[in-house]
């Protein structure tokens, strides 16, 4: 009997064991088109993490670390996420508001005196705006401030050198203010370097730096401890590759040192700067699909993360954007179980990372790659095959 005591204990360890560990074969489907990244030579290498029901249902990597080496890329890889940062930042931002130190419809210039007075257009169409910029308008991206690559061709050359040797928040905060404006503040929706003026907004309420502000009261309190504005020393980075499927290669011109435009600024970027891993934006992304808290940790309370994720963008903009404070609302994509994935939470950053939080289906999907220019196709793809997979896999129904 003490044989088979041990035998029958032995063996449930190990099904305890193997059911704790996430198994690829649970999205098959996702499985399969990321393996054809690296196959068909449109990836060195990629990594996702899903989850659902608050557990992990998929986490792999495939392919490798970089086009010159054979290390096989790891699922705890530190990538530069760029403009996934702007959730973060943005959620930064509400804890503040929260507090009542930040008030959302304040004018920026409040915080950031060089935005007292900003200028509309370039050369002879120049003049004053209407009003000012709001802290609601740099959440929603309808400050009229623009990046170099969404900017016009006239406005380009103040955007491409503005950031030129700008060391800290507060420099780039004080140029950005002479910054032309490409529209009027609240005029419609302009992605650009919005993102990064809150980063100094948070800075000047808090009393801390910017960096400090994100460990202490988001990055500790979600255990995100790869995540910051310096790449972990103890893993080598991810090559950030360009060119066409079957002849990537390191991206020169992204590493010159003397590039100093907006995906490479000096200064701790809220509109780019972070690197991170998938187990921590999982992380963050798990609190903010639970409404503000995880594992008993609170960064939001349910009623602002409400507030975040509701569509605040005019009708009257004439546009299929619709956008929160710091999040882009989606449609429904078309599955073999009827559409899913209505109105979750996505963005993605500009070496081709995604993210969406899908609160009706208890999941949350990040995918990392570092791959320019920014594949939208890709990013298209993975939520695709994330949404198809689930709904084939799971019997558990759509909303709650």
């Amino acid at each position: 009997m003490k044989r088979l005591h041990l035998t029958v204990s032995t063996l449930a360890l190990f099904l305890a064991l193997f059911l704790a560990i996430p198994a690829m074969a649970e999205l098959p489907g996702l499985a399969t088109w990321m393996q054809s990244l690296i196959d068909d030579g449109k990836a060195v290498g990629c990594s996702a993490q899903v989850t659902q029901g608050g557990k992990t249902i998929f986490l792999e990597a495939y392919g490798d670390r970089s086009p010159e080496s054979e290390d096989d890329l790891s699922i705890d890889q530190v990538v530069r996420i760029y403009s996934m940062s702007k959730a973060i930042t943005s959620a930064a931002t509400m804890q503040l508001v929260e507090q009542g130190k930040l008030g959302i419809d304040d004018p920026a210039s409040l915080y950031i005196p060089a935005m007292a007075q900003m200028n509309v257009g370039v050369g002879e169409d120049t003049h004053v705006a209407r009003r000012q910029i709001t802290i609601r308008d740099l959440l929603t991206h309808t400050s009229g401030l623009a990046y170099d690559f969404t900017a016009p061709d006239e406005f380009k050359p103040a955007y491409e050198s503005v950031f030129k040797g700008a060391g800290t928040l507060e420099v780039a905060a004080t140029r950005m203010g002479d910054l032309p404006l490409v529209q009027e503040p609240g005029e419609g929706f302009l992605y650009g370097v919005s993102t990064d003026v809150l980063g100094r907004v948070i800075e000047v309420v808090s009393g801390q730096s910017f960096e400090d502000y994100l460990r202490e009261h988001i990055f500790e309190p979600l255990r995100m401890t790869d995540t910051g504005f310096t790449p972990s020393a103890d893993s080598p980075p991810m090559h950030i590759v360009t060119g066409a499927p079957g002849a990537l290669e390191i991206d020169a011109e992204h590493y010159r040192s003397q590039d100093d435009r907006a995906l490479k600024p000096r200064f701790h970027s809220g509109g780019g700067g972070l690197w991170s891993t998938l187990h921590d934006y999982t992380r963050f992304m798990q609190a903010m699909e639970q409404y503000g808290e995880l594992d008993g940790s609170r960064i939001l309370k349910p009623e602002t993360v409400a507030f975040m994720t509701q569509n605040h963008l005019s009708p009257a903009y004439d546009s299929p954007q619709r956008f929160g404070l710091g999040f882009g609302l989606a449609a429904a994509k078309t599955t073999s179980r009827g559409p899913r994935g209505e109105g979750r939470w996505v963005w993605g950053g500009a070496a081709s990372t995604f993210f969406f939080i899908d609160p009706d289906q208890d999941l949350t999907a990040v995918f990392v790659t570092q791959k320019f220019p920014f594949d939208f196709a890709m990013g298209e793809s993975f939520t695709e095959n994330v949404l198809e997979s689930v709904a084939v896999s799971s019997t558990k129904p759509v909303g709650r």
